[in-house]
């Protein structure tokens, strides 16, 4: 059991970094202090509010394997707080990020130094070769580039980093064009939601296998009634009865016996870890050719409307599951949002909220949960901002649920 969290006055998000063929490499740890003194990224008491979370909570259930990208500034790198920074990240895990307008003075070098010692990784920041930072590139592991600000000038830049030999990271990327063309370019990783965006595609229906996916997913959601309706529901759907029970008798759970029907796996294992299994499976069916990273901010996004909803009594769990799940649709099927709530048998409830076209409890739920994963905090009410440490325990046990049902699938 992990311990009870601590107070906090932080929020924190992660947003993907992923090489060509959408694999994660890691996540940049966004964070926001909320005391009017912390409002910036990079002051030193905002680095010491996450150092003790992260201290509290640990690295790894914010980003399991991966790498954890942070943010440092001249003040943190030369005050000491970068090496206790250092010391509660992920052996071999952590990567510093020296932001542009940090100067490469002896102390800020001496620092880096000791860093790379304690086996923490460097990137530098929305690099353009400003005079301060360039003596930075003899130790840096990564070099992060802004392709908005580059703009037009990105190619030139690219070839002027080519024979450094530091693997490039292209940030702000919001489009799978933008990503190709700076694959092209060299940069061997893509920083921001362009793998949660459509792809343009020929057509507007929304595909018969699709529909019929989608379907049984609504009815999957349905209110709880008797575990026989649920495994009946399921049984419609032999491959996926089959993989039901291929989960249930995996090694995650040791049973006496085997699980031979859904109506055992229902009732042994709980209605809701089945539907979520269930919702998961079918999910991914939509995803053959997408990242296993869009299954996972589904995931968060469900179980972060399930616990940010409770409040509203008259909204059911499995319908807050569902918003945040089918929150991602677009993307999975590359089609405008529009358009597959049009063509789908979802409810007016669900359909305004996935549209965004009302403030029904439901939709506040959704554009709340995006809100806290997506790091947009400014959308958030300055009370819900302020309940830090509830929004901070939500959002981690949402990605360590994403990881375990990702894993169990």
């Amino acid at each position: 059991m992990p311990p009870p969290f601590p107070k906090t006055s932080v929020l924190l998000a992660r947003q993907p970094i992923m090489d060509e063929s959408r694999r994660v490499l890691g996540y940049e740890l966004l964070y926001r202090g909320l005391r009017e003194r912390e409002e910036s990224f990079d002051t030193t008491a905002t680095a010491r509010v996450i150092c003790e979370t992260l201290s509290h909570i640990g690295a790894e259930r914010v980003v399991g394997p991966a790498r954890m990208f942070i943010n440092l500034g001249q003040d943190l790198l030369e005050s000491g707080a970068a090496e206790v920074l250092a010391s509660v990240l992920p052996a071999g895990q952590g990567v510093i990020e020296i932001l542009e307008g940090v100067e490469a003075s002896a102390e800020g070098l001496k620092a880096v130094a000791r860093l790379r010692a304690q086996g923490v990784l460097v990137a530098l920041d929305d690099f353009a070769f400003q005079p301060g930072v360039t003596p930075f590139l003899d130790h840096a592991d990564y070099v992060k580039v802004d392709v908005l600000a580059a703009g037009a000038g990105l190619a030139a830049l690219a070839e002027r980093l080519r024979p450094y030999g530091i693997p490039l990271i292209a940030e702000k990327v919001e489009s799978l064009a933008v990503a190709k063309a700076c694959a092209d370019l060299g940069f061997q990783y893509f920083q921001g939601y362009f793998f949660a965006r459509p792809e343009e595609q020929d057509g507007e229906r929304v595909g018969v296998q699709a529909h019929s996916v989608i379907t049984l997913l609504s009815e999957l959601q349905r209110p709880e009634g008797a575990p026989a309706a649920l495994a009946e529901t399921i049984g419609r759907d032999v491959a996926l009865s089959h993989q039901i029970l291929r989960l249930a008798n995996s090694a995650a759970f040791r049973r006496r016996r085997a699980v031979s029907s859904l109506i055992d796996a229902v009732v042994l294992l709980g209605q809701d870890v089945i539907r979520q299994w269930a919702s998961l499976l079918l999910m991914a069916r939509l995803a053959t050719h997408k990242p296993r990273e869009l299954l996972s901010m589904a995931l968060v996004r469900a179980r972060l409307c399930q616990k940010i909803g409770e409040p509203f009594t008259d909204l059911e769990p499995n319908v807050l599951f569902t918003a945040g799940l089918l929150s991602v649709l677009d993307a999975l099927l590359d089609k405008p949002m529009v358009t597959v709530v049009n063509e789908l048998p979802l409810g007016n409830n669900l359909r305004d909220a996935l549209l965004g076209e009302k403030n029904s409890k439901l939709a506040l739920t959704l554009r709340r949960a995006i809100a806290c994963e997506t790091g947009q905090w400014n959308t958030l009410a300055t009370e819900e901002r302020n309940a830090a440490a509830s929004l901070l325990e939500a959002y981690v046990e949402a990605l360590e649920f994403a990881r375990r049902t990702l894993a169990a699938s």
